[in-house]
């Protein structure tokens, strides 16, 4: 699922040749995604919610991997995006229940762990996913990308159906749950937080190969490697995390993994434009963004234990809408501006990502 919905980052150069588009178009699609799946799924968890987690999670992969292949042999762009909707419907039934599903699966004291553990999965995206993909769009195509993408989703989901026995349904999400979210100030402000941290990743994220390509003039033959050394300082930033949360606490954790985020966007901002710059200042910004995810998903939970199926799937939702407002934000500041405005643009997200996190902190103090 992580790798569907990112893969056209490193596909920027040969999807907009190829459907005569630019590149921001071409990030476009990461909003398209994301923005259909945040709407989408409150309500496929409210249809199909009393459905065992295991039919969710082949129904969401079959239509994942359907609309996988139905990119891979659209001609224009325009039936492009029409196949984004379609992936974006699918990851609803997969994403929120992963999470909870975990959650579930130890005690509270391992919360933190586990959570880092199926959090994981989008990390090796950028390890292994968005490196792969960047590697066989140069070599093939960027359609064989789309190709091998639906072949997987499906061969996951043979896998799920052969070994996976566990068909209890969810905790039912219900119009009344939402409006108990609603009224928890503390968490309403903790979702506003996954929101907006994600823009502030979206922000450099979604233009990437370019920022890297004009700002630090990466050659084109060095973005695999840079891809992978970030995909895995991802991985090492997602276990500390997990590890951090169950030893530290949600709080100092989460204002930890602010401030190393703020400090890489301004070393990006102000790093001499040089390849290796580029390479050392994109790992670092990738250990220290997905750090945030762990903590932030335990301290939902321990927020509003009641409602912690349902908060993940919100703070889901918000992440992809937080894609959506920050590939969004990047396309406009790219045109407008140019590259070097991306790094100031994530630093106005995470400021109001931060504030989230005040608001938050000060609710759940008042309501203990």
């Amino acid at each position: 699922m992580g790798t569907a919905s990112i893969a056209v980052v490193g596909l920027v150069n040969e999807m907009a040749a190829d459907l005569a588009v630019s590149k921001p178009a071409i990030a476009m699609l990461v909003t398209v995604f994301a923005l259909t799946f945040a709407l989408a799924a409150p309500f496929v968890q409210i249809a199909a919610g009393r459905l065992p987690r295991r039919s969710l999670l082949l129904a969401g992969l079959c239509v994942l991997s359907a609309g996988c292949l139905v990119t891979a042999l659209m001609p224009d762009y325009a039936w492009v995006v029409a196949a984004r909707l379609l992936m974006a419907i699918g990851a609803c039934a997969v994403g929120p229940v992963a999470s909870s599903l975990g959650a579930s699966l130890v005690p509270p004291e391992r919360q933190g762990h586990a959570l880092a553990v199926v959090f994981g999965g989008m990390t090796l995206a950028t390890v292994l996913g968005v490196p792969f993909s960047t590697w066989l769009g140069t070599a093939v195509g960027w359609r064989w990308v789309f190709v091998v993408l639906a072949a997987t989703a499906a061969l996951t989901a043979a896998t799920i159906a052969t070994l996976v026995r566990q068909r209890s349904p969810a905790p039912p999400v219900t119009l009344a749950s939402f409006a108990q979210v609603l009224r928890h100030r503390a968490a309403r402000w903790g979702v506003a937080m996954a929101l907006f941290h994600m823009a502030a990743q979206m922000s450099m994220y979604a233009l990437v190969t370019p920022y890297l390509q004009e700002h630090f003039a990466i050659p084109g033959h060095w973005l695999s490697a840079t891809f992978l050394a970030a995909g895995l300082s991802s991985v090492a930033g997602n276990l500390i995390a997990g590890r951090l949360v169950d030893r530290l606490g949600t709080v100092r954790t989460i204002v930890l993994t602010y401030a190393g985020f703020a400090c890489v966007f301004v070393a990006l901002a102000l790093a001499p434009g040089m390849p290796w710059f580029g390479v050392a200042g994109f790992a670092c910004w990738s250990l220290t963004g997905i750090a945030f995810y762990a903590p932030q998903q335990k301290r939902l939970i321990a927020l509003a234990p009641q409602l912690g199926g349902l908060l993940l799937a919100l703070n889901a939702s918000a992440i992809y809408v937080g894609m959506s407002l920050g590939s969004a934000a990047a396309g406009q500041a790219y045109e407008r501006v140019g590259p070097a405005a991306l790094p100031f643009v994530a630093l106005a997200f995470l400021a109001a990502a931060s504030l989230a996190f005040l608001r938050s902190h000060r609710a759940a103090g008042r309501a203990g």
